[in-house]
């Protein structure tokens, strides 16, 4: 019985801890983000976070799942029986920008520093887009039911990797409209891809 009351007190103490760095990555981003202010507005020791995260890199990894687990929440709440699979992929792509948007500071500097580094950050890690990817893959077999798996998983990689790139140029740009390029991003992915026929 203890043991269960310390597992959730501990998971607790976790998402809390979780919650605060949150706040910290969005208003001040990954680089100012200091381990020693996120233990004092969490009122916990440094020594307690890095016994439950390890490090920054981990923590912000943990950040990370946390909005694709809220992105995937709100993306379920978007979709309805009667959207076409099209419409499935147009409202991934509007919330994936929705969220970019709203934490744009949480992932400007290393998206702009290192294009690569949610790549880099995750060799260590198993990737936290997992469900993200079985979301697309999922919505391009309801395109086209003759996909194999591999057919479509490639697409699903390449559709998030294109809408990244979109992101990528808003970031240094800042001067266009990451929502109203949503259907462009779409139909241009589609008609490289000659996917439509």
């Amino acid at each position: 019985m203890a043991k269960k009351i310390n597992q959730k007190i501990y998971k607790i103490k976790k998402e809390l801890i979780l919650q605060e760095a949150t706040i910290i990555f969005e208003e001040k981003g990954y680089e100012n983000m200091k381990i020693s202010t996120l233990a004092k507005t969490a009122g916990v020791s440094q020594s307690t976070i890095y016994s439950m995260f390890k490090n920054k890199e981990r923590l912000y990894i943990e950040y990370i799942k946390y909005q694709i687990k809220k992105f995937l929440e709100d993306l379920n709440t978007r979709i309805i029986p009667t959207h076409t699979p099209f419409d499935k992929l147009y409202n991934f792509t509007a919330l994936k920008f929705e969220y970019y948007i709203k934490k744009d500071k949480a992932i400007e500097f290393n998206i702009k520093n290192n294009p690569l580094f949610f790549n880099t950050l995750y060799k260590d890690f198993s990737s936290p887009f997992e469900d993200v990817y079985k979301f697309l893959i999922n919505t391009f077999k309801e395109i086209d039911s003759n996909l194999n798996d591999e057919r479509a998983t490639k697409l699903a990689y390449s559709f998030n990797a294109f809408s990244d790139g979109y992101i990528a140029l808003w970031l240094e740009k800042q001067n266009i409209n990451l929502l109203n390029l949503t259907e462009e991003i779409c139909e241009s992915f589609f008609s490289i891809t000659n996917f439509i026929k």
